[in-house]
């Protein structure tokens, strides 16, 4: 059973450092759509295993919480040479956790890998199987080369992101992220859409009082096909969920898709058609997502 908070869209992605229990609990009611509690970046090697304790703390403190505002919550684990750290998770699956950013995803053996360990861990944990979603991110030549292969890894991949800072320095790119990432950018579209998993998640804006850019890259993020903008402050929301939010043509098209998809399975009909054309099974299922992120 998939989590209720991974079966719709995201706009944003707030991330949150896993060594610091007061600013991940205001991120958790900052108003983001999914916040990202990091144990990797963000947390110096010496502070890694107090860093778990409180992302766990913090995840049990969220299970116990009740009304208002409640944002899925991913974590970001750390690497080991090309495997992911079974520490990190053993940490962290509990009932408070939705999903596990993979950073630096370049092997789909490594995605298979931790998706075992989730399936082992979900049953020891009592939680439904499959509840925990994966999201690779792609930083680097050889996750870009391994698109493909990354979003089919295993079920439970929901979406991917870029990390455009890395993947930059990996390519020793001279020019600017838009022309240096596009090609990237637009095979995760295409592979995202042919794995049937989401569109993918645009990387972070680091220029915090570049709000004019901020809006600009989402809105390129958008025209591609990505959904959706990691971002690294709260004040960074706004921008973000302007873009992302659905607009009113957007809605009516999703509510006549849905509706096209629920007088289809009334009348038993396998197929279903709007306006002429046929709206397959994916479709459907982005226009639900769509349908959730009205404001």
């Amino acid at each position: 059973m998939v989590s209720s908070a991974e079966t719709a869209l995201h706009r944003s992605y707030l991330y949150a450092p896993g060594s610091s229990p007061g600013v991940m609990r205001k991120a958790l009611s900052a108003g983001a759509d999914a916040v990202i509690l990091d144990l990797e970046d963000a947390v110096a090697p010496r502070a890694k295993d107090q860093a778990r304790e409180q992302v766990a703390a913090v995840l049990d403190e969220r299970t116990s919480a009740g009304g208002g505002h409640v944002p899925a919550v991913h974590v970001r684990i750390n690497r080991a040479d090309a495997s992911y750290l079974g520490d990190d998770l053993d940490a962290v699956v509990r009932p408070g956790l939705d999903a596990i950013r993979l950073p630096k995803s370049e092997s789909a053996a490594a995605i298979a890998e931790v998706a075992a360990s989730l399936d082992v861990l979900e049953q020891r944990r009592g939680l439904s199987p499959g509840r925990i979603r994966l999201y690779p991110t792609v930083e680097s030549a050889l996750g870009a080369v391994s698109i493909a292969a990354l979003v089919s890894a295993s079920p439970r991949v929901a979406r991917a992101a870029i990390g455009t800072a890395d993947l930059l320095a990996d390519l020793g790119a001279a020019g600017d992220d838009d022309l240096a990432t596009l090609h990237v950018r637009s095979e995760m579209v295409l592979r995202s859409r042919v794995a049937g998993v989401g569109p993918p998640i645009d990387s972070v804006h680091t220029d915090l009082d570049d709000e004019a850019g901020l809006r600009a890259a989402a809105r390129r993020g958008r025209a591609l096909g990505f959904h959706g903008k990691s971002v690294i402050h709260p004040r960074q929301l706004e921008a973000v969920h302007a873009v992302f939010t659905p607009t009113p043509q957007e809605v009516a098209r999703a509510e006549a898709i849905v509706a096209a998809a629920e007088a289809a399975d009334d009348e038993g009909r396998g197929g279903v058609t709007l306006e002429g054309g046929f709206v397959d099974a994916a479709v459907v299922a982005r226009a639900r997502a769509v349908l959730s992120l009205r404001r």
